[in-house]
C-alpha cells in the first residue's frame, strides 16, 4: 500500500484566503486620448500615453500606492488611506499638468476619481463597493477633475477636507439613493470661490424632467439630470468652446444640482448673465442660478444688439 510522503505535504504554495480591509481605491484616465491617436499618430501617441501612466504611477507610489492593474489609458491603484488617495491623485493632476511630453511639446491631461471603504481581496485581485464607487467617480470626472465621495471626504484629514467641494449628487447603480460627489480642488487660479456654505442645509429632492439648453449658433447642447455637468471657455477641451479670446481657458461651468442649474464663473474677466432680456450683470468668481430664458457672454459686456451670445433656456 502506497503511503504519502511527509515530506511532499504541504509544500505546494496555497493562494491566501481572500479578506477584507478598508482601503481607497483610485482610477486615473489619460483623457483626450482617442483624439491624440488622431493628432498624433498611434506610435507616438502610445508612446505619449505610456509616459502619462508612468508619471500617474510614481505619483501613487510615493504616496505609498500599489498599482493593481493598467486597462489601455487608465490606471487603477490602492491605497492605505483617504488622505494617500487625495494627495496621490493631487500628485498626478500637478506632474502631468506641468510635463509637456515628448519633443513636440504635447500638454497631457487627466481626469480622477477615488473612494475610500471595505474591500475584498482575493490573490492580486479587488473586489468590491468602494471598486464601484471609484470606477462611477472617474467615469463622472472631465479633464483636470479629481472627484471623491462623501464617505471619503469625512475620513480626509482637516487640511485636505478644506479643498473638497461638493458639486454634484450622482446616482449609482446598486445603490438605493444618489451619493453625494465632492471634487478636489488642485487649480486655485480656475477654482470657483465659494461664497458662504451652499452645502451646509440638506439638499432637497431632485426635480424631475427639467432640463436646461444652451445654445450657440446652430449647436444646441443639454444639461439635466442624466448629463449634469457642462464647462465653457476658450480650451479645446470643453464641452462648449469659446472663440474668443477675452475669455479664459477654463471660463465657466453649468451644473445640475437638485432641480437648480448653476453657472459659476472661473474665470479672469467674469460672466455676463442677462435674464429675459434684463440689462447684463457681471458674474466673477461666483455662482449664481440660471432660470428662465437668457443669454451669456464671456469676458466682455455685450454691446446693444450684440447677436453672438451663447442663449439658454429653462424648459420643463
Amino acid at each position: 500500500m502506497n503511503q504519502t510522503d511527509p515530506s511532499m505535504v504541504d509544500t505546494v504554495p496555497r493562494a491566501p484566503a481572500p479578506h477584507q480591509e478598508a482601503l481607497a481605491i483610485l482610477f486615473a484616465d489619460v483623457s483626450g486620448s482617442t483624439k491624440m491617436y488622431e493628432s498624433q499618430g498611434d506610435k507616438r501617441a502610445r508612446h505619449l500615453i505610456a509616459q502619462c501612466i508612468d508619471l500617474m504611477t510614481q505619483a501613487s507610489a510615493k504616496n505609498g500606492g500599489t498599482l493593481i492593474k493598467t486597462i489601455g489609458d487608465e490606471v487603477m491603484c490602492r491605497l492605505p488611506s483617504a488622505d494617500q488617495a487625495a494627495q496621490a491623485a493631487l500628485d498626478m493632476q500637478d506632474s502631468v499638468s506641468s510635463a509637456a511630453i515628448g519633443a513636440g511639446g504635447v500638454s497631457l491631461a487627466i481626469h480622477v476619481g477615488f473612494h475610500y471603504g471595505p474591500v475584498v481581496i482575493e490573490e492580486r485581485d479587488i473586489f468590491g463597493d468602494a471598486v464601484n464607487l471609484a470606477s462611477r467617480m472617474v467615469n463622472l470626472a472631465k479633464r483636470d477633475q479629481i472627484l471623491t465621495t462623501a464617505a471619503t471626504v469625512e475620513a480626509l484629514s482637516p487640511g485636505l477636507r478644506k479643498v473638497a467641494r461638493q458639486i454634484d449628487r450622482a446616482a449609482v447603480r446598486g445603490k438605493k439613493d444618489p451619493i453625494d460627489v465632492y471634487e478636489l480642488v488642485w487649480q486655485e487660479a480656475e477654482s470657483t470661490r465659494v461664497v458662504g456654505n451652499i452645502w451646509s442645509a440638506p439638499l432637497k429632492a431632485v426635480a424631475a424632467h427639467s432640463r436646461l439648453v444652451i445654445l450657440q449658433g446652430a449647436l444646441e447642447l443639454e444639461v439635466n439630470e442624466s448629463h449634469p455637468s457642462l464647462t465653457l471657455g476658450r480650451g479645446a477641451q470643453n464641452d462648449l468652446v469659446i472663440d474668443n479670446h477675452q475669455a479664459s481657458r477654463l471660463h465657466a461651468r453649468i451644473d445640475y444640482r437638485n432641480g437648480r442649474y448653476l453657472l459659476s464663473d472661473q474665470s479672469t474677466n467674469g460672466t455676463w448673465v442677462s435674464e429675459g432680456g434684463k440689462e447684463p450683470r457681471l458674474v466673477r468668481h461666483d455662482t449664481v442660478d440660471l432660470a428662465g430664458a437668457g443669454t451669456l457672454a464671456f469676458g466682455h459686456l455685450p454691446a446693444p444688439g450684440e447677436t453672438d451670445l451663447v442663449r439658454y433656456a429653462l424648459q420643463n
